[in-house]
């Protein structure tokens, strides 16, 4: 009786002990936002980016001609603010509640330990989930009528010769 008192005592000190000190606004993946793009220049070099971005989630060397091209990818994403909020004029949005808008990746990319551009990850973005659109718009029916004749006219021209 007293052992299954001291196993219920030590779980119930474990559960406590793990919702006690977790913390659950932060973050498991480090991010980089716009506020931190303003920083990076060109020609900076591989440690300089590291020490304003922190580290990469991912590191690419490449060795092309004695040009070492180094790339960096950095996790990014952006925040939406409500339009109405803003209301056009000039808010300071440092106070304004914001939800996470368009994540992406950010590739930086080193020629012999110097910067020399950075753009949004294009795997990432072909990647991304598209919309759908209504399943009957007569957009969707406009284009499965022109692939119709576009195969009939490709069909004709083929069988002509």
């Amino acid at each position: 009786m007293f052992q299954k008192r001291r196993v219920g005592l030590f779980l119930c000190f474990l559960f406590f002990h793990a919702i006690g000190f977790s913390d659950s606004n932060s973050d498991i993946e480090p991010w980089i936002g716009i506020g931190d793009l303003y920083n990076i220049t060109i020609d900076m070099t591989t440690e300089d980016v590291k020490n304003q971005l922190g580290d990469p989630l991912f590191i690419e060397a490449i060795n092309d001609d004695d040009v070492i091209i180094t790339k960096f990818i950095y996790a990014f994403r952006t925040k939406e603010y409500d339009r109405e909020v803003l209301g056009g004029g000039k808010v300071s949005v440092d106070n304004l509640s914001f939800m996470w808008g368009r994540t992406t990746n950010i590739q930086f990319v080193f020629e012999d330990d110097k910067l020399i551009s950075w753009e949004e990850d294009k795997l990432t973005l072909s990647m991304s989930e598209n919309r759908l659109e209504k399943e009957n718009s007569s957009f969707g029916v406009f284009n499965m009528l022109l692939n119709i004749v576009v195969i009939t006219l490709n069909a004709a021209v083929l069988m002509s010769q």
